[in-house]
């Protein structure tokens, strides 16, 4: 009893008095080791912008202590549970779990740290700040801070952070012009660096093990090395694996090749491994194939890759990976069933590469409607995944975004990602899966939700031995609990994955790529969610039966979609009386994409109509007003494009890099969000419909030979 009143004295003597100091209490060898080293000093100024208070190091006296372990080196570097599990060649990295409690001592309230890993100590104090003090690190450009008089925990609280995969993170796809990309392959660009550590830092923050990035033809080879390995000796000083994404011969969107020419494959090869691994990579992650949809002499690909394998782990401690595409193999461009012959040897050789499971798109990979890369559904991917993890290292390989044509660069923030993002996870750990790694690409339109999401749901947490319930919408609630977002964000999350998943109204809001358009038989694959009619035949070809199909069940949910979006909307964004707090203007952001989604169905919808009411003038050979719906399609626009117009000016990044048309390292020449600027894919389908003019090079605003791969 007397214990009891003591502890509620002193908590009672913090709330009455506020805090007069915080301190961490770390032993000498976490002050020596960069991995502790940096986080504990990012803390202290963290920690010190919340409370206003004095934040030391190894004071005794301060009111409220941070106590840190010592790490056993012996310890650290044990093999994890993943890698006791398995047989065949894994890639540890340190056991990184951890547990705080929270008690008074000598009247001080006390916070103690069970980690068993420099890496568990510096997630743990991120993890603490995050998950129980009200910090928020949502994206590498912003931070929430909270500002408390008194500390958030309580006498007798305890909390842990349970790792739900060891390998764990996110691939930058700088083959597209995103937030990264030129930082990461220009070495001259000011602040490039800076940049690129302020995003390790914040994979760090969020627990993340894991850090990878497309490296591209167009780079200066000669003094791009050197900032590669300036990088990587960042991720490593901060505990994060570095890995590097290379082609062994794509052509397409300037990949980098490691060889180029048809003879002496093997020498070049070779020859850029000793190049590339001047920078001490973790991995590297291979792509085999010629094409995304090309197979290319699978035998080839094969003795290549053993040598390639085989040559890492004479030289290196890079361990090389590939992916498995969601196209399956017998639906590649120039698939052939030749196998290579293993012998025992080569087939022990081949289980020391590591594999990843690529899905796409907002689909998770066990549903059953998931209408992408003339697939079905991705249920042969989590086939493939469990099989393959049978005999090497495999990883589960899913988008948070998909950025040609289907949401970033229309623009649309599509919330159901959060569902298929969470229900994967719940999958790979079911079956433990040992990692998890998020293809990014693009932050913007909300879309770091859902990659902070991802980042924190690889984790399980625990409150005083209760586990955190882990939801879709979550972390969205949770940024703009308190205001009148809040339960407009929480329908939208239920009506996007009814009418755009469940209804297959995304097959609507797409834009049609250049493959979609063309009339090459081979090339007309659906590789995203299409019409099962093409804008084409239903202007020049269709019946009475479809357009009476179409008027009657797709146009009416495009616009029961739209209503019950813009309706709710429009009841509260248009108070003037709404407090600019950061949890409003992060809901406006995010209400912003909702609401440019919904005007995007109501776009398509004007535009469709048009189609129709021209097709059925033809049929019927009477004169239809028809331009009045085209007319509507430009207002539908217009409204959209006041959105972007104000969503620019709070981009987190510079407007040139990410939005302008200028010359860059990729095959695009311009920023991911050039064709959200000016509604370009809007406009090009009003023109299209207006004059009945379907080719796809009509308002082309790719290079498309240059992506091809066919010009410099």
């Amino acid at each position: 009893m007397k214990k009891i009143l003591i502890s509620l004295g002193i908590f009672f003597s913090l709330q009455v008095h506020g805090l007069q100091t915080i301190s961490l209490i770390s032993p000498r060898g976490l002050l020596d080791t960069s991995i502790t080293a940096i986080t504990i000093a990012d803390v202290q100024q963290l920690l010190h912008k919340a409370c206003d208070c004095e934040v030391m190091l190894n004071n005794p006296l301060a009111d409220v202590q941070l106590h840190l372990p010592e790490i056993d080196a012996n310890k650290a570097s044990a093999p994890n549970r993943f890698a006791r599990a398995v047989t065949y060649a894994y890639k540890n990295y340190p056991e990184h779990d951890y547990a705080w409690k929270a008690e008074t001592k000598s009247g001080k309230l006390v916070l103690t740290l069970e980690a068993t890993s420099w890496q568990g100590v510096s997630f743990g104090l991120y993890g603490l700040l995050q998950e129980q003090l009200g910090f928020r690190f949502l994206h590498p450009r912003q931070t929430l801070i909270p500002s408390w008089k008194n500390f958030p925990v309580k006498p007798g609280w305890t909390f842990a952070g349970r790792a739900l995969f060891d390998k764990k993170g996110f691939h930058l796809h700088t083959q597209h012009p995103i937030e990264l990309t030129e930082p990461l392959l220009d070495e001259k660009r000011e602040g490039a660096l800076k940049d690129v550590k302020e995003y390790i830092d914040w994979l760090v923050r969020n627990g993340q093990t894991y850090f990878e990035f497309c490296l591209l033809e167009s780079i200066r080879k000669k003094t791009w090395i050197a900032h590669a390995k300036r990088i990587v000796d960042y991720c490593h000083q901060r505990g994060i694996l570095a890995s590097v994404d290379v082609s062994l011969h794509m052509v397409q969107q300037k990949n980098f090749q490691l060889y180029k020419y048809p003879i002496g494959k093997k020498r070049q090869v070779e020859k850029n491994l000793k190049w590339i691994t001047q920078a001490d990579w973790d991995f590297i992650n291979v792509e085999f194939t010629m094409a995304e949809f090309i197979a290319g002499n699978r035998k080839k690909r094969e003795e290549l890759r053993l040598f390639m394998i085989d040559w890492l782990r004479s030289h290196t401690n890079t361990k090389l990976m590939g992916r498995q595409h969601v196209v399956k193999p017998e639906k590649e461009a120039g698939h052939n069933r030749r196998e290579y012959v293993w012998t025992p040897e080569t087939e022990r050789l081949d289980k020391e590469r590591g594999v990843l499971a690529h899905t796409v798109m907002f689909y998770d990979m066990t549903e059953e409607h998931a209408p992408v890369y003339e697939n079905e559904n991705q249920r042969h991917m989590f086939e493939f995944l469990l099989q393959q993890m049978k005999v090497r290292e495999t990883w589960y390989y899913p988008e948070s975004a998909y950025w040609v044509t289907f949401d970033n660069s229309i623009p649309m923030l599509l919330l159901p990602y959060l569902n298929a993002r969470l229900s994967d996870i719940d999958t790979c750990v079911a079956y433990q899966v040992p990692g998890h790694i998020t293809f990014s690409s693009g932050w913007e339109w909300g879309y770091w939700l859902i990659d902070w999401s991802i980042a924190r749901w690889s984790w399980q947490y625990s409150i005083n031995d209760v586990p955190v319930r882990r939801t879709p919408g979550m972390y969205m609630r949770e940024i703009v609990q308190g205001t009148q977002h809040a339960p407009f964000l929480e329908l939208q999350l239920q009506l996007q994955q009814y009418y755009l998943k469940d209804k297959n109204l995304i097959q609507w809001l797409t834009a049609m790529t250049f493959l979609d358009e063309t009339r090459i038989r081979f090339l007309q694959d659906r590789f995203q969610p299409r019409p099962p009619w093409s804008y084409r035949y239903l202007q020049r070809k269709a019946d009475y039966a479809t357009i009476s199909l179409i008027r009657e069940h797709h146009l009416p949910l495009l616009d029961s979609f739209y209503h019950q979006t813009y309706e709710w909307v429009h009841s509260f964004m248009s108070n003037p009386e709404r407090a600019a707090s950061q949890e409003e203007l992060l809901g406006d952001e995010l209400t912003d994409g909702v609401l440019i989604t919904a005007w995007r169905a109501r776009h398509r919808a004007h535009v469709l109509r048009y189609i129709l009411c021209r097709r059925e003038a033809t049929l019927s050979e009477k004169k239809c007003n028809c331009d009045e719906w085209l007319k509507q399609a430009a207002a539908a626009r217009a409204a959209a494009q006041r959105i972007v117009r104000l969503r620019e000016n709070h981009y987190r990044y510079p407007l040139y890099l990410i939005a302008g048309k200028r010359k860059d390292h990729t095959a695009y020449h311009s920023g991911y969000l050039y064709t959200v600027s000016n509604l370009h894919f809007w406009l090009r389908e009003e023109e299209q419909a207006r004059r009945n003019n379907y080719s796809p090079f009509f308002k082309q605003v790719w290079n498309i030979w240059r992506i091809a791969g066919v010009i410099d």
